[in-house]
């Protein structure tokens, strides 16, 4: 049972309702990515009621699971390999890439209605996709081929070199869409990538059908990018308990060479001068990261992590098998998702013990 991983969805319904409401009020819309919580049905399925327009993300067993709950539409946003074509094809609505092979395997894969087609334009945060000036030569290849429709294009913002959204910036990707629209389908779209976007929405009106690609915005309510939560939002953290292990005093480490850790890097810790309290628990490195943390526990610090147990600081003596909780940041919950190890629980409040992930 533990570590375990609570994801109250009632909170994230509310996050996400607020966002879209913002964006709705720009003439945007609202598309949740479920990236940190690997297509996970229940909260997918919230952030549709809650106003999103859809659903993307970036792995094919991820949007298999929302495919599997007949929810959508599904965006895949990260070029598909060859060996997913396949699935891809069966499970996507739209998808994001540049690579005019993937795009021709794709269309002929698919199964009935054309998959939906947007180009990966790169406006300089240098992660993915086209330059801007290679736009129109990428957006003639992919045109027309069988099996698809070129339905607008993405940009991404923050996430690989920081690059902020701007106005400038904005209007060169609208300039971009309009000069490709010949090429696309109806009504083409332009989709922003980052919540870094969401604030942005309300200092320009766009002039192009808009979407906004969300993850940790509908999800923590929080912009990375600022370093404090989204506008008119009260942040909202995942829980993750673990176990107590042992406790008790220790004094300070004795005085002698070091080396490096157990993952030969030099040590992450931080060890009181005198005695303390340590306490150890059953959370590791390989299922959380210890700056991903915030114990929630009065008088709790974290001195160090290695791959499956944490060494906390603590005020009293916990005994063995009593629980601590932290809350999570948008890592913590990415590795708590994806550790085998960490028991998922999605709860909405008054509706029980929840729905345990698998």
């Amino acid at each position: 049972m533990y570590p375990l991983l609570t994801v109250a969805i009632d909170k994230i319904a509310g996050v996400t309702r607020t966002i879209a409401e913002q964006l709705r009020a720009h003439d945007m819309r609202l598309v949740g990515v479920t990236k940190a919580v690997d297509g996970e049905p229940a909260v997918a399925q919230a952030l549709l009621q809650a106003g999103c327009s859809g659903l993307a993300d970036s792995r094919v067993p991820a949007i298999t699971r929302l495919a599997a709950h007949n929810l959508g539409p599904i965006t895949l946003i990260r070029s598909p390999q060859p060996d997913e074509i396949e699935a891809v094809a069966q499970l996507a609505d739209r998808v994001v890439l540049s690579d005019p092979a993937a795009a021709t395997a794709l269309g002929a894969a698919a199964p009935g209605e054309p998959i939906q087609l947007l180009l990966d334009v790169d406006l300089g945060d240098r992660r993915e996709g086209v330059l801007p000036k290679q736009a129109l030569q990428a957006a003639e290849r992919l045109a027309g081929l069988p099996g698809t429709v070129l339905a607008g294009i993405a940009v991404n913002f923050a996430c690989l070199s920081g690059l902020l959204p701007s106005v400038p910036l904005i209007r060169q990707a609208e300039k971009i869409l309009r000069s490709l629209a010949p090429l696309c389908g109806p009504d083409p779209v332009l989709s922003l990538g980052g919540t870094c976007c969401v604030p942005f929405a309300g200092r320009y009106e766009p002039s192009v059908r808009t979407e906004v690609r969300s993850g940790v915005g509908v999800l923590l309510g929080w912009d990375l990018c600022a370093g404090a939560p989204l506008p008119g939002i009260t942040r909202t953290e995942p829980v993750l308990t673990a176990v107590v292990l042992e406790s008790g005093p220790k004094p300070p480490p004795p005085a002698g060479p070091r080396g490096l850790d157990a993952f030969g890097h030099e040590p992450d810790v931080e060890l009181p001068v005198g005695e303390a309290v340590y306490t150890l628990i059953a959370l590791g490195r390989r299922d959380a990261a210890p700056e991903a943390l915030r114990p929630l526990d009065p008088g709790v610090r974290i001195a160090g992590m290695t791959s499956d147990v944490a060494v906390l600081i603590t005020e009293r003596v916990y005994e063995p098998g009593e629980t601590i909780a932290f809350g999570l940041d948008y890592e913590g919950l990415v590795l708590a998702v994806t550790s085998p190890f960490v028991t998922k629980r999605y709860v909405r409040p008054g509706a029980g013990r929840g729905r345990e992930g698998e």
